[in-house]
């Protein structure tokens, strides 16, 4: 399985380059297309504007298309000199559905795109046209944050449930990370609710210790399957089980790690059933000290 076409979004941000940085990785990587796609603003004033005004606004405009546009050129020029393919949409439009539409038309298996936010406060803003893209993509979306990397991730962690969508973000996190590196594999697990209570009042059927012995052993059985069941992935996995709720469990894990990506799992894929990427998929996107990779288990060119 390879990436043959990538779409980055570029707004000449710094956390956009920060994004093109890997994305060109990637591309490397797998001797794919790169797609520059930069989204245009509406510039029609609202309301009535004299025409002096009008003039003023269409000149202050020109001015800035011009620059826009000798910035993505030297970007493309630079890109191409390294001998990677690459092609540049820029259009009028918002930026997610720019993406998107250029996604489709280029059956891209990958948008990558810069995060606002790093640290804090600021990490659970991710923005809104990141937020917009990762909910109506049908491929996976790649949202970087921290330093700019020119190279492929090198410290992976997936999420998983053991569920179908969670066994294809362990696939497809490979085709973004650097060759041979361990892939780290965590499940938080849980005792049923309300185990704990009814051993406290003397009602439950079996001893605390023997339902979480249980819940325990039905995860390694998990994961042990989840193991041979990919052989052929190019990486050791490092599997952890750890008692706790999912999102926390798994930002804890990657901030003490030191990972550089979380990938996780996002549940349905067309209509409405694509606007819920589900709680934990949703609180890990947020809350992230690393770039995440939201795998929606189905590329553009797929129906």
């Amino acid at each position: 399985m390879a990436l043959t076409s990538i779409i980055v979004g570029c707004d000449l941000s710094g956390p956009s380059d920060q994004a093109l940085d890997r994305a060109l990785a990637i591309a490397e990587l797998h001797r794919a297309t790169l797609v520059l796609v930069h989204a245009q603003p509406n510039d029609a004033p609202i309301g009535e504007v004299d025409n002096e005004m009008l003039a003023q606004l269409g000149a202050v405009s020109a001015a800035v298309r011009v620059e826009e546009a000798r910035q993505l050129a030297d970007r493309l020029t630079a890109i191409q000199a390294r001998g990677i393919r690459t092609e540049l949409v820029s259009r009028v439009g918002p930026p997610d559905e720019v993406l998107i539409s250029a996604a489709l038309e280029h059956a891209a298996e990958l948008i990558v795109l810069g995060s606002q936010g790093h640290t804090g406060i600021t990490r659970m803003l991710l923005g809104s046209v990141a937020s917009a893209t990762i909910r109506h993509a049908t491929c996976d979306v790649l949202v970087c944050r921290g330093p700019s990397v020119k190279a492929p991730f090198q410290r992976p962690i997936v999420a998983t449930d053991f569920s179908e969508a969670a066994a294809k973000a362990l696939a497809h996190v490979a085709l973004v990370t650097a060759p041979g590196v361990p892939i780290q594999v965590i499940h938080a697990w849980q005792l049923p609710a309300g185990s704990w209570g009814a051993t406290l009042l003397g009602q439950a059927r079996f001893p605390w210790s023997t339902v979480r012995d249980a819940v325990l052993a039905g995860a390694r059985a998990q994961a042990d399957k989840l193991a041979a069941e990919h052989p052929d992935l190019g990486h050791p996995l490092e599997v952890d089980l750890v008692q706790g709720p999912a999102a926390s469990v798994i930002t804890h894990a990657a901030e003490k790690n030191g990972n550089d990506l979380i990938a996780v799992g996002a549940h349905g894929h067309r209509g409405v059933r694509r606007l819920l990427l589900g709680s934990v998929a949703e609180s890990t996107i947020r809350h992230s000290p690393c770039s995440v990779l939201v795998v929606h288990g189905e590329h553009a060119h797929t129906k």
